[in-house]
């Protein structure tokens, strides 16, 4: 007790450390190694593009961050970039875990390979999350198997195309990828063999605090070549003249919605030389039938004319019940696997047109096949 005093009264901190605050130690420790491996990025980017290159990331990741929050039903944080220049061999060097390396390529609107770099620690606590869990993963023992593999695949499907959702609609052009593809790596392993450049070859790293509520603090990092730094920086913001006058190209704006068609002008009245013009008719101004005309009228006669979109085709569906089950559990299913529905037998069945529950029925049989006779419509 003596000592626990002492230890208070010089300011001492006597509590444990947490798993996410020893991590978070072992990433200071990380970030002060990678300062002495950095290469000097202003030799290849100006301090805008540098913003940028980050503001873009930053965007594309907070999308990303919200797809997994939807997922894992906790709330994501993924925050702050730091953009770096290294060597291909050095870029994780420092990096003390094996990690899950996830290739992603960008064929459409922005081109070239990318890498994103997850701890193992951190893929099995979100697929433990994903598959219903708590995310209680042992630090020293991650284990991760196929099922690991498959469930951290989709999560960064998800995650991968949301962003290229969002840098689609900066770039106001399609962005397409490849499926993501997942592989486990050591440590020591380096980036180059995943973005097919060698190890001298420049990259850019940008890593992120990513958070996931109440049980993790950690870093996701970005790798890709400089050509598709480049790349990305050129399609996404505009090109400036450079002030000696030698014009660049510059990626030019989307054209501007199209005005609707004028009014036809008079026809225009030709005439020679010694000629009088002839009189022109004055041209009346359009005029065009109110869709508001008479519409209370009608509607209070009950007489509203929806003949012109009778021909719309809908997508009519029934449904027998619903049920939830976690992701082991659909992993699972198999021939002859029972999935029991919340419904109850004999209970009406839904009708649901374009997604908006419309009336309730019993199914019938009709020669050799399933029907539903209406019973009751659902008026809101």
């Amino acid at each position: 007790m003596n000592e626990e005093i002492n230890a208070l009264v010089d300011g001492v901190d006597t509590m444990p450390q947490s798993p996410a605050d020893s991590y978070l130690e072992e990433f200071v420790e990380m970030e002060q190694i990678e300062q002495k491996l950095e290469e000097n990025i202003r030799d290849y980017f100006s301090d805008t593009e540098i913003d940028a290159l980050g503001e873009i990331s930053n965007i594309c990741m907070g999308t990303s961050a919200t797809t997994m929050h939807a997922l894992l039903g906790r709330r994501v944080n993924i925050t702050t970039p730091h953009v770096a220049l290294f060597k291909a061999k050095n870029v994780l060097k420092s990096f003390k875990w094996p990690f899950m390396a996830i290739k992603v390529e960008f064929t459409t609107g922005v081109i070239g390979k990318n890498l994103l770099v997850l701890r193992d620690y951190d893929a099995a606590l979100i697929t433990d999350l994903l598959m219903g869990g708590e995310g209680k993963i042992d630090r020293e023992g991650v284990v991760l198997n196929e099922i690991h593999i498959s469930a951290i695949s989709e999560v960064m499907n998800q995650m991968i195309g949301s962003a290229a959702t969002a840098m689609a609609n900066m770039i106001s052009s399609d962005v397409n990828i490849s499926p993501p593809a997942v592989q486990q790596a050591t440590k020591d392993v380096s980036p180059s063999s995943f973005l097919d450049v060698h190890d001298e070859a420049l990259v850019v790293k940008i890593s992120f605090d990513m958070e996931i509520e109440g049980l993790l603090k950690s870093k996701l990092m970005q790798v890709m070549s400089l050509d598709m730094a480049k790349s990305m920086i050129n399609t996404l913001m505009p090109v400036e003249e450079p002030e000696d006058g030698s014009a660049e190209p510059v990626k030019s704006p989307p054209p501007p919605p199209r005005a609707p068609a004028p009014a036809p002008a008079a026809p225009r009245q030709t005439q020679t030389a010694g000629s009088q013009p002839k009189p022109v008719k004055a041209v009346k101004p359009m005029t065009y039938q109110s869709f508001d005309e008479n519409e209370e009228e009608k509607e209070q006669d009950g007489q509203v004319d929806i003949d012109v979109i009778n021909d719309i085709p809908l997508q009519v569906t029934i449904e027998l019940g619903r049920t939830r089950k976690t992701m082991s559990e659909v992993l699972n299913f198999g021939v002859g696997s029972l999935i029991v529905l919340e419904k109850m037998a004999g209970e009406l069945v839904d009708v649901i047109v374009n997604g908006k529950r419309i009336a309730k029925g019993e199914v019938v049989v009709i020669d050799d096949n399933y029907g539903v006779r209406i019973t009751e419509i659902i008026r809101k």
